[in-house]
């Protein structure tokens, strides 16, 4: 399935993360959501199996957390439906959670960020993000990383 996700992650150890052209983020230990988009071969499944992995070549901000040892990709939600883009979940996740400013959304100027932190417990978390993108009029479903 081609389309939109969001990558739940949980970091066991505050980690700071230096990007190919040299942005730092620091990131407290703690539950973070990602904002992604994957219309390649393979779609979303494909490229949350390549968040999971932690050998790839660094590309993407979110490869230089997903790689390091204390980042634990939890599951992803799956979005799907019409007309509806990364700026949307975005904003939306922008407005109940913490961006990391700047982190994943050097193409997407309009938005403050693709990743966000959660400082609830982790079911709450997921709740928080199926009730926020939940009224969009999508299907949004949660899938657990193996």
């Amino acid at each position: 399935m081609k389309g939109l996700y969001v990558l739940v992650l949980a970091l066991g150890e505050d980690l700071r993360v230096v990007t190919r052209g040299g942005r730092v983020f620091d990131l407290p230990r703690g539950v973070y959501f990602y904002v992604g988009s994957a219309r390649g071969p393979g779609g979303v499944e494909s490229r949350v199996r390549r968040h999971i992995s932690k050998s790839k070549r660094l590309f993407w901000h979110i490869d230089y957390v997903t790689s390091n040892p204390g980042a634990r990709v939890l599951g992803y939600f799956a979005v799907t439906g019409k007309g509806i883009r990364e700026y949307v979940l975005s904003t939306l996740l922008s407005e109940v959670f913490e961006p990391v400013k700047g982190f994943g959304s050097s193409d997407d100027p309009a938005a403050v960020s693709h990743m966000f932190r959660c400082q609830w417990s982790i079911p709450e978390c997921l709740e928080r993000v199926s009730r926020t993108l939940g009224g969009l009029g999508v299907t949004v479903k949660f899938i657990r990383a193996p």
